[in-house]
């Protein structure tokens, strides 16, 4: 009989079978990686829960049709502990006639014991599906910043993006030359927005225990804060690095000249490419010169751009460091029955990085298939 299920481990190759064919539209079986990663996800993370479980969808033939993908994670409200659960790899083949199966799926997931269901990756048609069962779009932390470090460069790779043909590949190609002149005087120039200038503070590796220090004693403005103790935050930095979506992963820590820790910062490097930020922290004084670290170190390695997530404390900065916001990717929704807490995410007081949600769960469908 068709119906819905707790996903249990036996269930990971059919799963993964189902999301390498649908989600990320590859042919064949899902590569190993795959399998080992929503093993890692969903049955070794450290935030298991009970009351929050993710579910499949069977058809009478006791076939996998469809999986809701539940990962609890956990938030403080000024020390009071706040239950949230992130949907992932939500998916159903398009195959199966059932049409209630995804309301069916996503309605159980939001019947978890969970204070807060989000989602900070749905598509346009998850985005669609979510609001008309409740959830509310977070316009705030739906937006991206973009910082271009090398601007030409910058503009050839946003072109080669949008347009992935091998003409506008070569074009790129040959243009890089001229492109590294122009971004070379964009970089000395004293009045130019891109001008980069080594800074005065000193950046070192941060370690797991030092970053756990800085996110439990950094003064936030933020009502809302992640919630983490050492193995957690080891698991989650470790499941990053490891699955290298968007690159390897690059952590820094940042003081000032007296050596005193000012501030953090996270992110993937893509050399040549563009960077994606995981997480920044800063005490408030200091906003500005993190900010200046991090797009000079993202420069120094080659980057030709770096993105982030929206962070609301950091906005008036990120404007007057030449950043620019868009709307592009994923959305973030939540749903609450508890009116004040969808209040938090919607006013922006949640200190709400890319790390501390689903968004760094992903994997790189390319490397899985070379790996395979």
């Amino acid at each position: 009989m068709a119906g819905l299920r707790a996903f249990v481990e036996g269930d990971v190759p059919a799963v993964a079978d189902l999301v390498w064919k649908v989600l990320h539209e590859q042919p064949g079986p899902s590569p190993a990686g795959l399998k080992v990663y929503f093993q890692e996800l969903f049955f070794r993370n450290p935030w298991r829960d009970e009351g929050i479980v993710s579910r499949v969808y069977e058809d009478s033939e006791s076939k996998i049709r469809g999986f809701f993908g539940a990962v609890p994670r956990r938030m403080t409200i000024q020390g009071k502990p706040v239950r949230l659960a992130f949907g992932s790899n939500f998916v159903l083949d398009p195959e199966c006639r059932a049409s209630m199966a995804a309301m069916q799926l996503v309605r159980t997931f939001m019947k978890g014991t969970q204070d807060i269901s989000i989602t900070d990756s749905a598509n346009e048609n998850s985005r669609q599906l979510l609001r008309s069962l409740g959830f509310s779009v977070v316009p705030v932390y739906s937006l991206l910043w973009a910082r271009p470090l090398r601007p030409s460069l910058y503009g050839v790779h946003g072109v080669a993006r949008l347009k992935k043909n091998k003409l506008v590949a070569t074009v790129g190609s040959l243009a890089k030359p001229a492109c590294g002149l122009v971004d070379a005087l964009a970089a000395s120039l004293a009045i130019s927005p891109f001008r980069q200038v080594r800074p005065t503070t000193i950046g070192e590796e941060l370690g797991v225990e030092t970053l756990l220090q800085c996110l439990n004693s950094m003064p936030s403005k933020q009502l809302l804060l992640p919630e983490y103790d050492l193995s957690s935050l080891d698991w989650v930095l470790k499941f990053v690095a490891d699955r290298k979506a968007y690159g390897e992963v690059r952590r820094i820590l940042v003081r000032n000249e007296e050596k005193k820790i000012i501030g953090w910062f996270i992110y993937y490097v893509i050399p040549g490419g563009v960077g994606e930020v995981l997480q920044i922290g800063a005490d408030s004084p200091s906003i500005g010169k993190v900010l200046d670290h991090l797009f000079y170190d993202a420069w120094s390695i080659g980057l030709a751009g770096i993105h982030g997530r929206m962070e609301p404390q950091f906005m008036q900065e990120l404007t007057q460091k030449s950043c620019f916001f868009l709307r592009h990717g994923s959305w973030t929704l939540v749903h609450s029955n508890k009116p004040e807490l969808v209040g938090l995410f919607q006013s922006g007081t949640a200190y709400f990085s890319r790390l501390d949600g689903e968004w760094p769960f992903r994997v790189d469908a390319t490397r899985l298939r070379n790996e395979s």
